[in-house]
């Protein structure tokens, strides 16, 4: 009988030797300097253009960032979210939800249906393609005749006035990450810019590299 080929799970980055761990900061330093040399950021490594030279006031509400931790086996793979954000997906989920249960079953099988169409192909050898068909929407009796969407919106616009969730700033560990630690941070800032980022990386390291969460 052949043998069944399991998918292979990935190592956590913290399961590693000190050795393995060492030589992931020394890359990633060493690609930290390197791109210093083009963009001035010296103290975090990031793909996303932070410098836009043809929108140069662009900033973020999110953004995925690596950098070094306070001793030479540590490196954070972080995901950074302003509390301006974090709060509005979480009003969105909230809407979501509340709006999801109002469906019936039957409701909520339209509103998942997803159908496609075949693209036709100019010449026999092109492959196949199929493209998304948007359906009408579908207005409902418990929504005033709103659509499931529109039902989202002006609940969204409820929540948001009249109870926001109270969202604070956060720091939160993931130590399964197969490169580096993970980081999930909510920060209280406005934006995502340059100096936005390393006040962030900053105020982590102040707390001593460890799970944090607001309390005011």
């Amino acid at each position: 009988m052949p043998k069944r080929h399991r998918p292979r799970k990935h190592q956590p980055f913290v399961s590693l030797s000190l050795h393995q761990r060492r030589d992931a900061v020394v890359q990633l330093k060493w690609r930290i300097d390197r791109n210093a040399l083009q963009t001035g950021i010296r103290d975090f490594w990031t793909d996303h253009l932070l410098q836009d030279p043809d929108d140069p006031a662009r900033t973020f509400q999110w953004i995925d960032i690596y950098f070094i931790g306070r001793d030479r086996c540590t490196l954070w793979n972080a995901a950074l979210i302003t509390t301006a954000l974090a709060r509005q997906d979480a009003i969105s989920a909230r809407a979501f939800d509340a709006t999801w249960a109002k469906l019936s079953a039957a409701e909520k099988a339209i509103e998942s249906a997803l159908e496609f169409k075949r693209i036709p192909r100019k010449h026999p050898s092109e492959p196949r393609y199929s493209e998304w068909v948007r359906r009408p929407d579908s207005h409902y009796a418990q929504f005033d005749g709103r659509t499931f969407r529109q039902e989202c919106d002006r609940l969204e616009a409820h929540i948001a006035a009249t109870s926001p969730p109270n969202i604070g700033e956060s720091f939160t560990l993931d130590h399964a990450y197969a490169y580096g630690i993970g980081l999930h941070a909510t920060v209280a800032e406005d934006h995502l810019d340059l100096a936005a980022i390393e006040r962030s990386i900053a105020r982590f390291r102040d707390i001593g590299e460890r799970d944090w969460r607001c309390t005011v």
